[in-house]
């Protein structure tokens, strides 16, 4: 095509001039879709890049042209094909790619007909899976509008696996990448605007692709990248947006487990405000709010946040129990009415912060909500434990029960970091000026406050060692054993006792309206939830009473659920987007579920 220039309208009165046909000579052409802060990083470091011609037979540089995703997606048609045409790939820095693949997609085949040039298209979008999740199929969506028109046969395509048009069965189809494609489409993750521009060295891009061979990456080298293709298993497009659905949802689930700590320390706090301000049932001035009164918030936040995952254990195993409890033994049909007596002060302490927790929850999650329905709280299976609950359907206290289970390695995580503040104030606080009574005449610790220190000392060295464990991740159960099976219940314990020892002596004025006007000890009303929830812990433990029901169906997180939903979703949309591409009509999604998706 001959040179030229053309002024390029654009609505809000900008001009942009368009690139000229004729390339500088060694160097290939490279768009840039996104003018925003990490487009604009993009084509900094595009522009020291070079593109690889052939395997082993030299670098040419990149001749970058860099236009605002939404400008460029307002031209008319056949200005996108000028400005397409020639380039090598087409870099989508933008938002909102789902709104615009068919209309690019069209262009970038009609820029590329009649040519032997190539033409790969990498996508760069970041979406977030909750608040932009109809953004996550993107690269999905232009992979598909660019196979489309008899590039290559259609099929729905869900997760890996494609639907065979003569059965509804679905067919495992574990490596469809060594099939050669006419159209590459990249997804790039794991890097920040600084990463793209080099400024910072060299760090990693994680590489997920359709249309490409095993192993491959793009040809592109920037200089402030290494590529790395994912793991093959899901080294695809789908794969992708199943990671980055999951990872968004593991990260919502250390949301839940602060929402639910903030919700025990909102409780706390104020029990702990109310007993000992002057103002209320106290003494202490309401200058000691700040550390000292919130010390004791912080200690038994961190107390029983150690132990809310075995609550909610001990509760549904309790619950499995009863629904068979006919046909249990004598010996555990006596455990399970031990451990029901014994639970009943759990109940009924934890009740405020549990409240607490589902008005918090409910408020961070509320962008996870579909419609009217909160899926926080629907029931996952039905009663016969094999097909999905019905839709809509809530199971409300079971659901939280399973969520605070699940959550245990958050939780704990969070406990020990309230713990750890309660460490570190109390280096403070163990003075005479604060706590006079604790000292002999000669100046030393008594004997009950030696035990606290040192029970208190023990307990957040063993904890520490099981909070490092779990923010390592996962291990293989030989390992985990140790300090998940003794490490972790012992350092609880020393963490009970390390309260008790501070005001067991007192407990006999637990109701006296003497002292405190009747509100009870901080030192009970903490250690009595973890004591209990142990000892009922450690019983069905004792007497394998919790064997009985290991058959019962598990259930998921709320939100590990939720991403599942949404993974759904998007494999279903992308499908009907892809057959309403390739045979311009438009298909109900609802009609199409009920067959072409029931294994998903």
């Amino acid at each position: 095509m001959s040179s030229r220039r053309m002024d390029l309208d654009n609505t809000d009165g900008t001009n942009y001039t368009s690139f000229s046909k004729v390339q500088p000579e060694n160097t290939k052409k490279i768009v840039i879709l996104g003018s925003g802060r990490f487009g604009s990083a993009c084509a900094q470091g595009m522009r020291d890049s070079y593109i690889e011609i052939g395997k082993g037979q030299g670098l040419m540089r990149c001749n970058v042209l860099h236009i605002s995703a939404t400008k460029f997606m307002r031209l008319q048609f056949s200005d996108m094909v000028d400005e397409l045409y020639g380039a090598e790939f087409v870099v989508y820095c933008g938002t909102h790619l789902p709104n615009y693949t068919r209309k690019l997609a069209k262009a970038m085949k009609e820029a590329r007909k009649n040519t032997t040039d190539s033409m790969e298209f990498i996508d760069f979008s970041n979406p977030d899976p909750v608040y932009e999740k109809d953004d996550v199929s993107g690269a999905i969506d232009m992979h598909s509008a660019l196979m489309a028109d008899g590039d290559r046969a259609p099929s729905v395509v869900s997760m890996g696996k494609v639907l065979d048009d003569e059965d509804d069965d679905w067919d495992a189809r574990t490596d469809i990448d060594d099939e050669p494609q006419p159209w590459k489409v990249w997804k790039i993750t794991e890097v920040a605007s600084l990463d793209v521009a080099g400024t910072e060295g060299t760090r990693r891009g994680l590489v997920y692709g359709s249309g490409t061979s095993k192993g491959e990456v793009p040809r592109v080298k920037m200089p402030g990248l290494v590529w790395e293709r994912a793991p093959h298993e899901k080294s695809d497009l789908i794969g992708e947006a199943h990671h980055r659905i999951m990872e968004r949802a593991e990260i919502d689930r250390w949301y839940d487990g602060f929402a639910l700590g903030f919700a025990v320390f909102c409780f706390t706090s104020f029990y702990a405000i109310t007993r000992y301000s002057k103002d209320v049932n106290g003494s202490e001035p309401n200058e000691q709010i700040v550390m000292y009164l919130l010390d004791k918030a912080f200690a038994w936040t961190g107390l029983w946040m150690m132990v809310v995952s075995p609550y909610a254990g001990n509760m549904l195993a309790i619950g499995a129990l009863y629904e068979k409890f006919g046909s249990l033994p004598f010996m555990d049909k006596c455990v399970t009415l031990l451990s029901t007596v014994l639970m009943i002060i759990p109940c009924v302490f934890i009740s405020i912060s549990w409240v607490l927790w589902i008005f918090f929850r409910n408020y961070f999650f509320r962008g996870a909500e579909r419609g009217n329905k909160n899926p926080l709280y629907q029931a996952q299976y039905s009663p016969d434990g094999y097909t999905n609950g019905i839709e809509g359907s809530q199971a409300f206290y079971h659901s939280m029960l399973v969520d605070m289970v699940t959550l245990k390695g958050e939780t704990g995580n969070v406990g020990f970091f309230y713990a750890l503040v309660h460490s570190f104030l109390g280096f403070i606080i163990c003075d005479v000026a604060y706590k006079g009574y604790w000292f002999l005449p000669s100046g030393r610790l008594g004997w009950r406050f030696e035990v606290s220190m040192m029970t208190g000392a023990v307990s957040t060295t063993l904890l520490f060692c099981v909070a490092l464990r779990s923010l390592f991740g996962h291990a293989s159960w030989i390992r985990l054993k140790p300090l998940y099976a003794y490490m972790s219940p012992i350092g609880m314990w020393f963490g009970v006792v390390h309260v008790m020892a501070f005001g067991a002596k007192g407990w006999n004025t637990l109701f006296n309206k003497n002292y405190h006007n009747g509100q009870m000890s901080i030192t009970f009303v903490s250690s009595m939830l973890p004591a209990c929830v142990l000892l009922v812990h450690h019983l069905m433990g004792t007497f394998g009473t919790k064997k009985r029901i290991s058959s019962k169906t598990l259930w998921k997180h709320s939100m590990i659920y939720i991403a599942n939903q949404d993974f759904k979703d998007i494999c279903s949309k992308s499908a009907v987007k892809k057959l309403e591409v390739e045979t311009q009509v438009p298909l109900d999604l609802l009609s199409l579920s009920s067959r072409s998706f029931k294994g998903v």
